[in-house]
């Protein structure tokens, strides 16, 4: 009982003392994501909206691509436009994530090597700078494509993602400080995990021996899931509900990795300082 209680506590506190450290440092939060977004377009005319015309004008260039050019309108429902921009937006905000969380401590160690500094804010902030962005452009991107009702799926979806990628955000935190090798082997396997995912294709466009264990790569199952909710039409006559197996397998994860992604995190910090 005591291993299941301390698993409770630890997973508790994984999402309490951020989330309480981030109200008691809202000022100090706030700073550091507006920091970050005005370095990305420092100098610039644009400012502070460059971050959202990037994304935006990447949409333009794939609506161009896929349905000027290519006219791929399949007859399966939606149209591979949709389908692609409505999966590859969140592998953007998943992969920026990933990659920041890696190098996160040697990104922020002006910060908390000689002053001060409340460091479980940063998995924080490594979330929220780039969730800021998508949390605009992503519920606009889904809007146009499946109508007005998708506004609040869009932003759901971002929402979820970011909760979704907290125990990975700390492991890769820590990782990243005691294996150096983390941020060199990170590309390559966001590579394979997204051609390994359907964002670039439909699911059963692949061979039935394939597809049986997508189930074994967790963004397949984050890609399922985002379709599943984007195409259902609440407004139908009869809604073609989701298919909640994946679900279950993202969360079942998340459960398992936040508790000791937790204890792993609070354990590093004290030796972060001396090793960054």
């Amino acid at each position: 009982m005591n291993i299941v209680r301390r698993y409770f506590h630890n997973l508790y506190a994984a999402l309490a003392i951020p989330w309480q450290m981030s109200r008691q440092h809202a000022e100090l939060l706030k700073l550091l994501i507006k920091r970050d977004l005005l370095q990305r377009s420092s100098g610039t005319l644009l400012g502070k909206f460059w971050p959202v015309m990037q994304t935006l004008m990447q949409v333009v260039g794939f609506w161009f691509l896929f349905d000027i050019v290519y006219g791929m309108r399949l007859q399966r429902g939606p149209s591979f436009l949709e389908y692609l921009l409505s999966g590859i937006l969140p592998w953007f905000l998943l992969s920026e994530i990933v990659m920041r969380a890696s190098g996160m401590f040697r990104e922020y160690a002006s910060l908390y090597r000689r002053s001060q500094f409340p460091i479980e804010i940063l998995p924080v902030v490594t979330l929220l700078v780039p969730g800021t962005i998508f949390i605009l452009v992503y519920p606009l991107v889904t809007g146009l494509l499946f109508g007005p009702w998708a506004l609040i799926w869009g932003a759901f979806i971002i929402v979820l993602l970011l909760i979704w990628l907290l125990p990975f955000v700390y492991l890769l935190a820590v990782m990243g400080v005691f294996l150096r090798d983390v941020s060199q082997t990170l590309p390559i396997l966001l590579m394979f995990m997204m051609y390994g995912s359907p964002i670039l294709y439909f699911p059963d466009m692949l061979p039935a021996s394939v597809a049986q264990w997508l189930f074994l790569n967790p963004i397949a199952d984050l890609m399922q899931s985002v379709h599943s909710l984007l195409f259902l039409n609440p407004l139908a006559p009869v809604p073609n509900w989701p298919n909640w197996e994946p679900v279950a397998r993202l969360w079942g994860l998340w459960l398992l990795l936040l508790a000791p992604a937790w204890l792993v995190y609070r354990r590093a910090l004290p030796h972060v300082r001396e090793l960054v």
